[in-house]
């Protein structure tokens, strides 16, 4: 009898642990609920103004590390049970705060809206065309075709850089806008990575896409060399678009093009390519074009006047 009474205590105080962890875990829900409700209660109910996360935007699979299913080379993501609201607070860097940190710097925004996969972004340059050849120093347009993107959206880039979430608009399509970039090459051969902060033009596409096309003039044109132009779009915020799947299609576009004196390819004519303009074009930033001598440094507003001649 003494040996059942000691057997039925065990199984009652085993069959109360977990209802008094359940209990706590309970309690430390309503608890964080609580505390959100409290912060919303003080910010007029405006979720955008709370300073507490809210229970319902907490992805609870951001605490497994990915390992769960080992692949040869894969990683460990880094994990969190509060969607990183702190992270930035664990880094040395100061907070980027709506500037262009040259010295490097922790964002605390967060991505935002993602399309589906039917509304990613593409583009493709219709002028240049690749492996073109056009004449030097001398006024021409790039122009760029482009879809699935809500273009001629951008914000202050001197104070809200990547300040934002990205957004969507009412079809799905990311609100943001595009840009271009010419650097100059070696050769049309040149294997080497070129050098991000030195470029021969820059500029943001400012102004809505005409008929889904978007143009840029440089003034004055480019010296004698080889280049290569990029497409980067981005959401308003200036930041790099976002889509929803890894395995895509490029978003941007890049090709090669040539600019000789004569205007004319090394096999003895012409390739085109010289859409030559006034001052302006379809879709490009108003204000003109600032040239400078020496590499163009990167960085800047691209609401302004982006650009500048690489002369070395």
């Amino acid at each position: 009898m003494k040996y059942a009474f000691v057997v039925i205590c065990l199984a009652l105080t085993a069959s109360a642990s977990p209802l008094r962890l359940n209990w706590r875990a309970k309690g430390a829900n309503k608890s964080s609920s609580n505390a959100a409700a409290k912060s919303n209660t003080k910010s007029g109910g405006n979720l955008q103004s709370s300073t507490t996360l809210d229970p319902s935007v907490i992805a609870n699979g951001f605490e497994q590390n990915g390992q769960q299913v080992p692949t040869a080379g894969q990683v460990a993501s880094l994990t969190s049970s509060n969607n990183f609201i702190n992270f930035c607070a664990t880094t040395k860097q100061p907070i980027t705060n709506g500037q262009q940190v040259k010295g490097g710097s922790c964002n605390p925004a967060p991505m935002g809206s993602i399309p589906s996969t039917a509304n990613m972004p593409s583009c493709k340059f219709s002028n240049p065309k690749n492996l073109d050849t056009i004449k030097a120093n001398q006024n021409f347009t790039i122009t760029m075709n482009i879809q699935g993107m809500t273009t001629g959206n951008f914000v202050n880039a001197d104070s809200n850089y990547f300040a934002a979430p990205q957004q969507l608009d009412k079809s799905g399509k990311i609100i943001g806008h595009s840009h271009v970039v010419v650097e100059k090459l070696d050769s049309l051969k040149q294997t080497t990575p070129t050098d991000p902060t030195k470029f021969a033009f820059f500029k943001g596409l400012n102004d809505p896409a005409q008929n889904g096309e978007l143009s840029a003039v440089v003034s004055g044109g480019l010296p004698a060399g080889t280049y290569k132009v990029s497409s980067i779009n981005t959401a308003a915020n200036h930041q790099p678009a976002l889509v929803p799947v890894a395995q895509h299609g490029s978003l941007d576009d890049v090709v090669y093009f040539t600019v000789a004196n004569d205007g004319k390819s090394a096999g003895g004519g012409a390739t085109g390519g010289a859409k030559n303009t006034k001052a302006g074009g379809k879709g490009a930033d108003k204000s003109a074009t600032k040239s400078a001598a020496g590499s163009k440094s990167a960085g800047g507003n691209d609401n302004q006047n982006d650009g500048g001649k690489n002369k070395n």
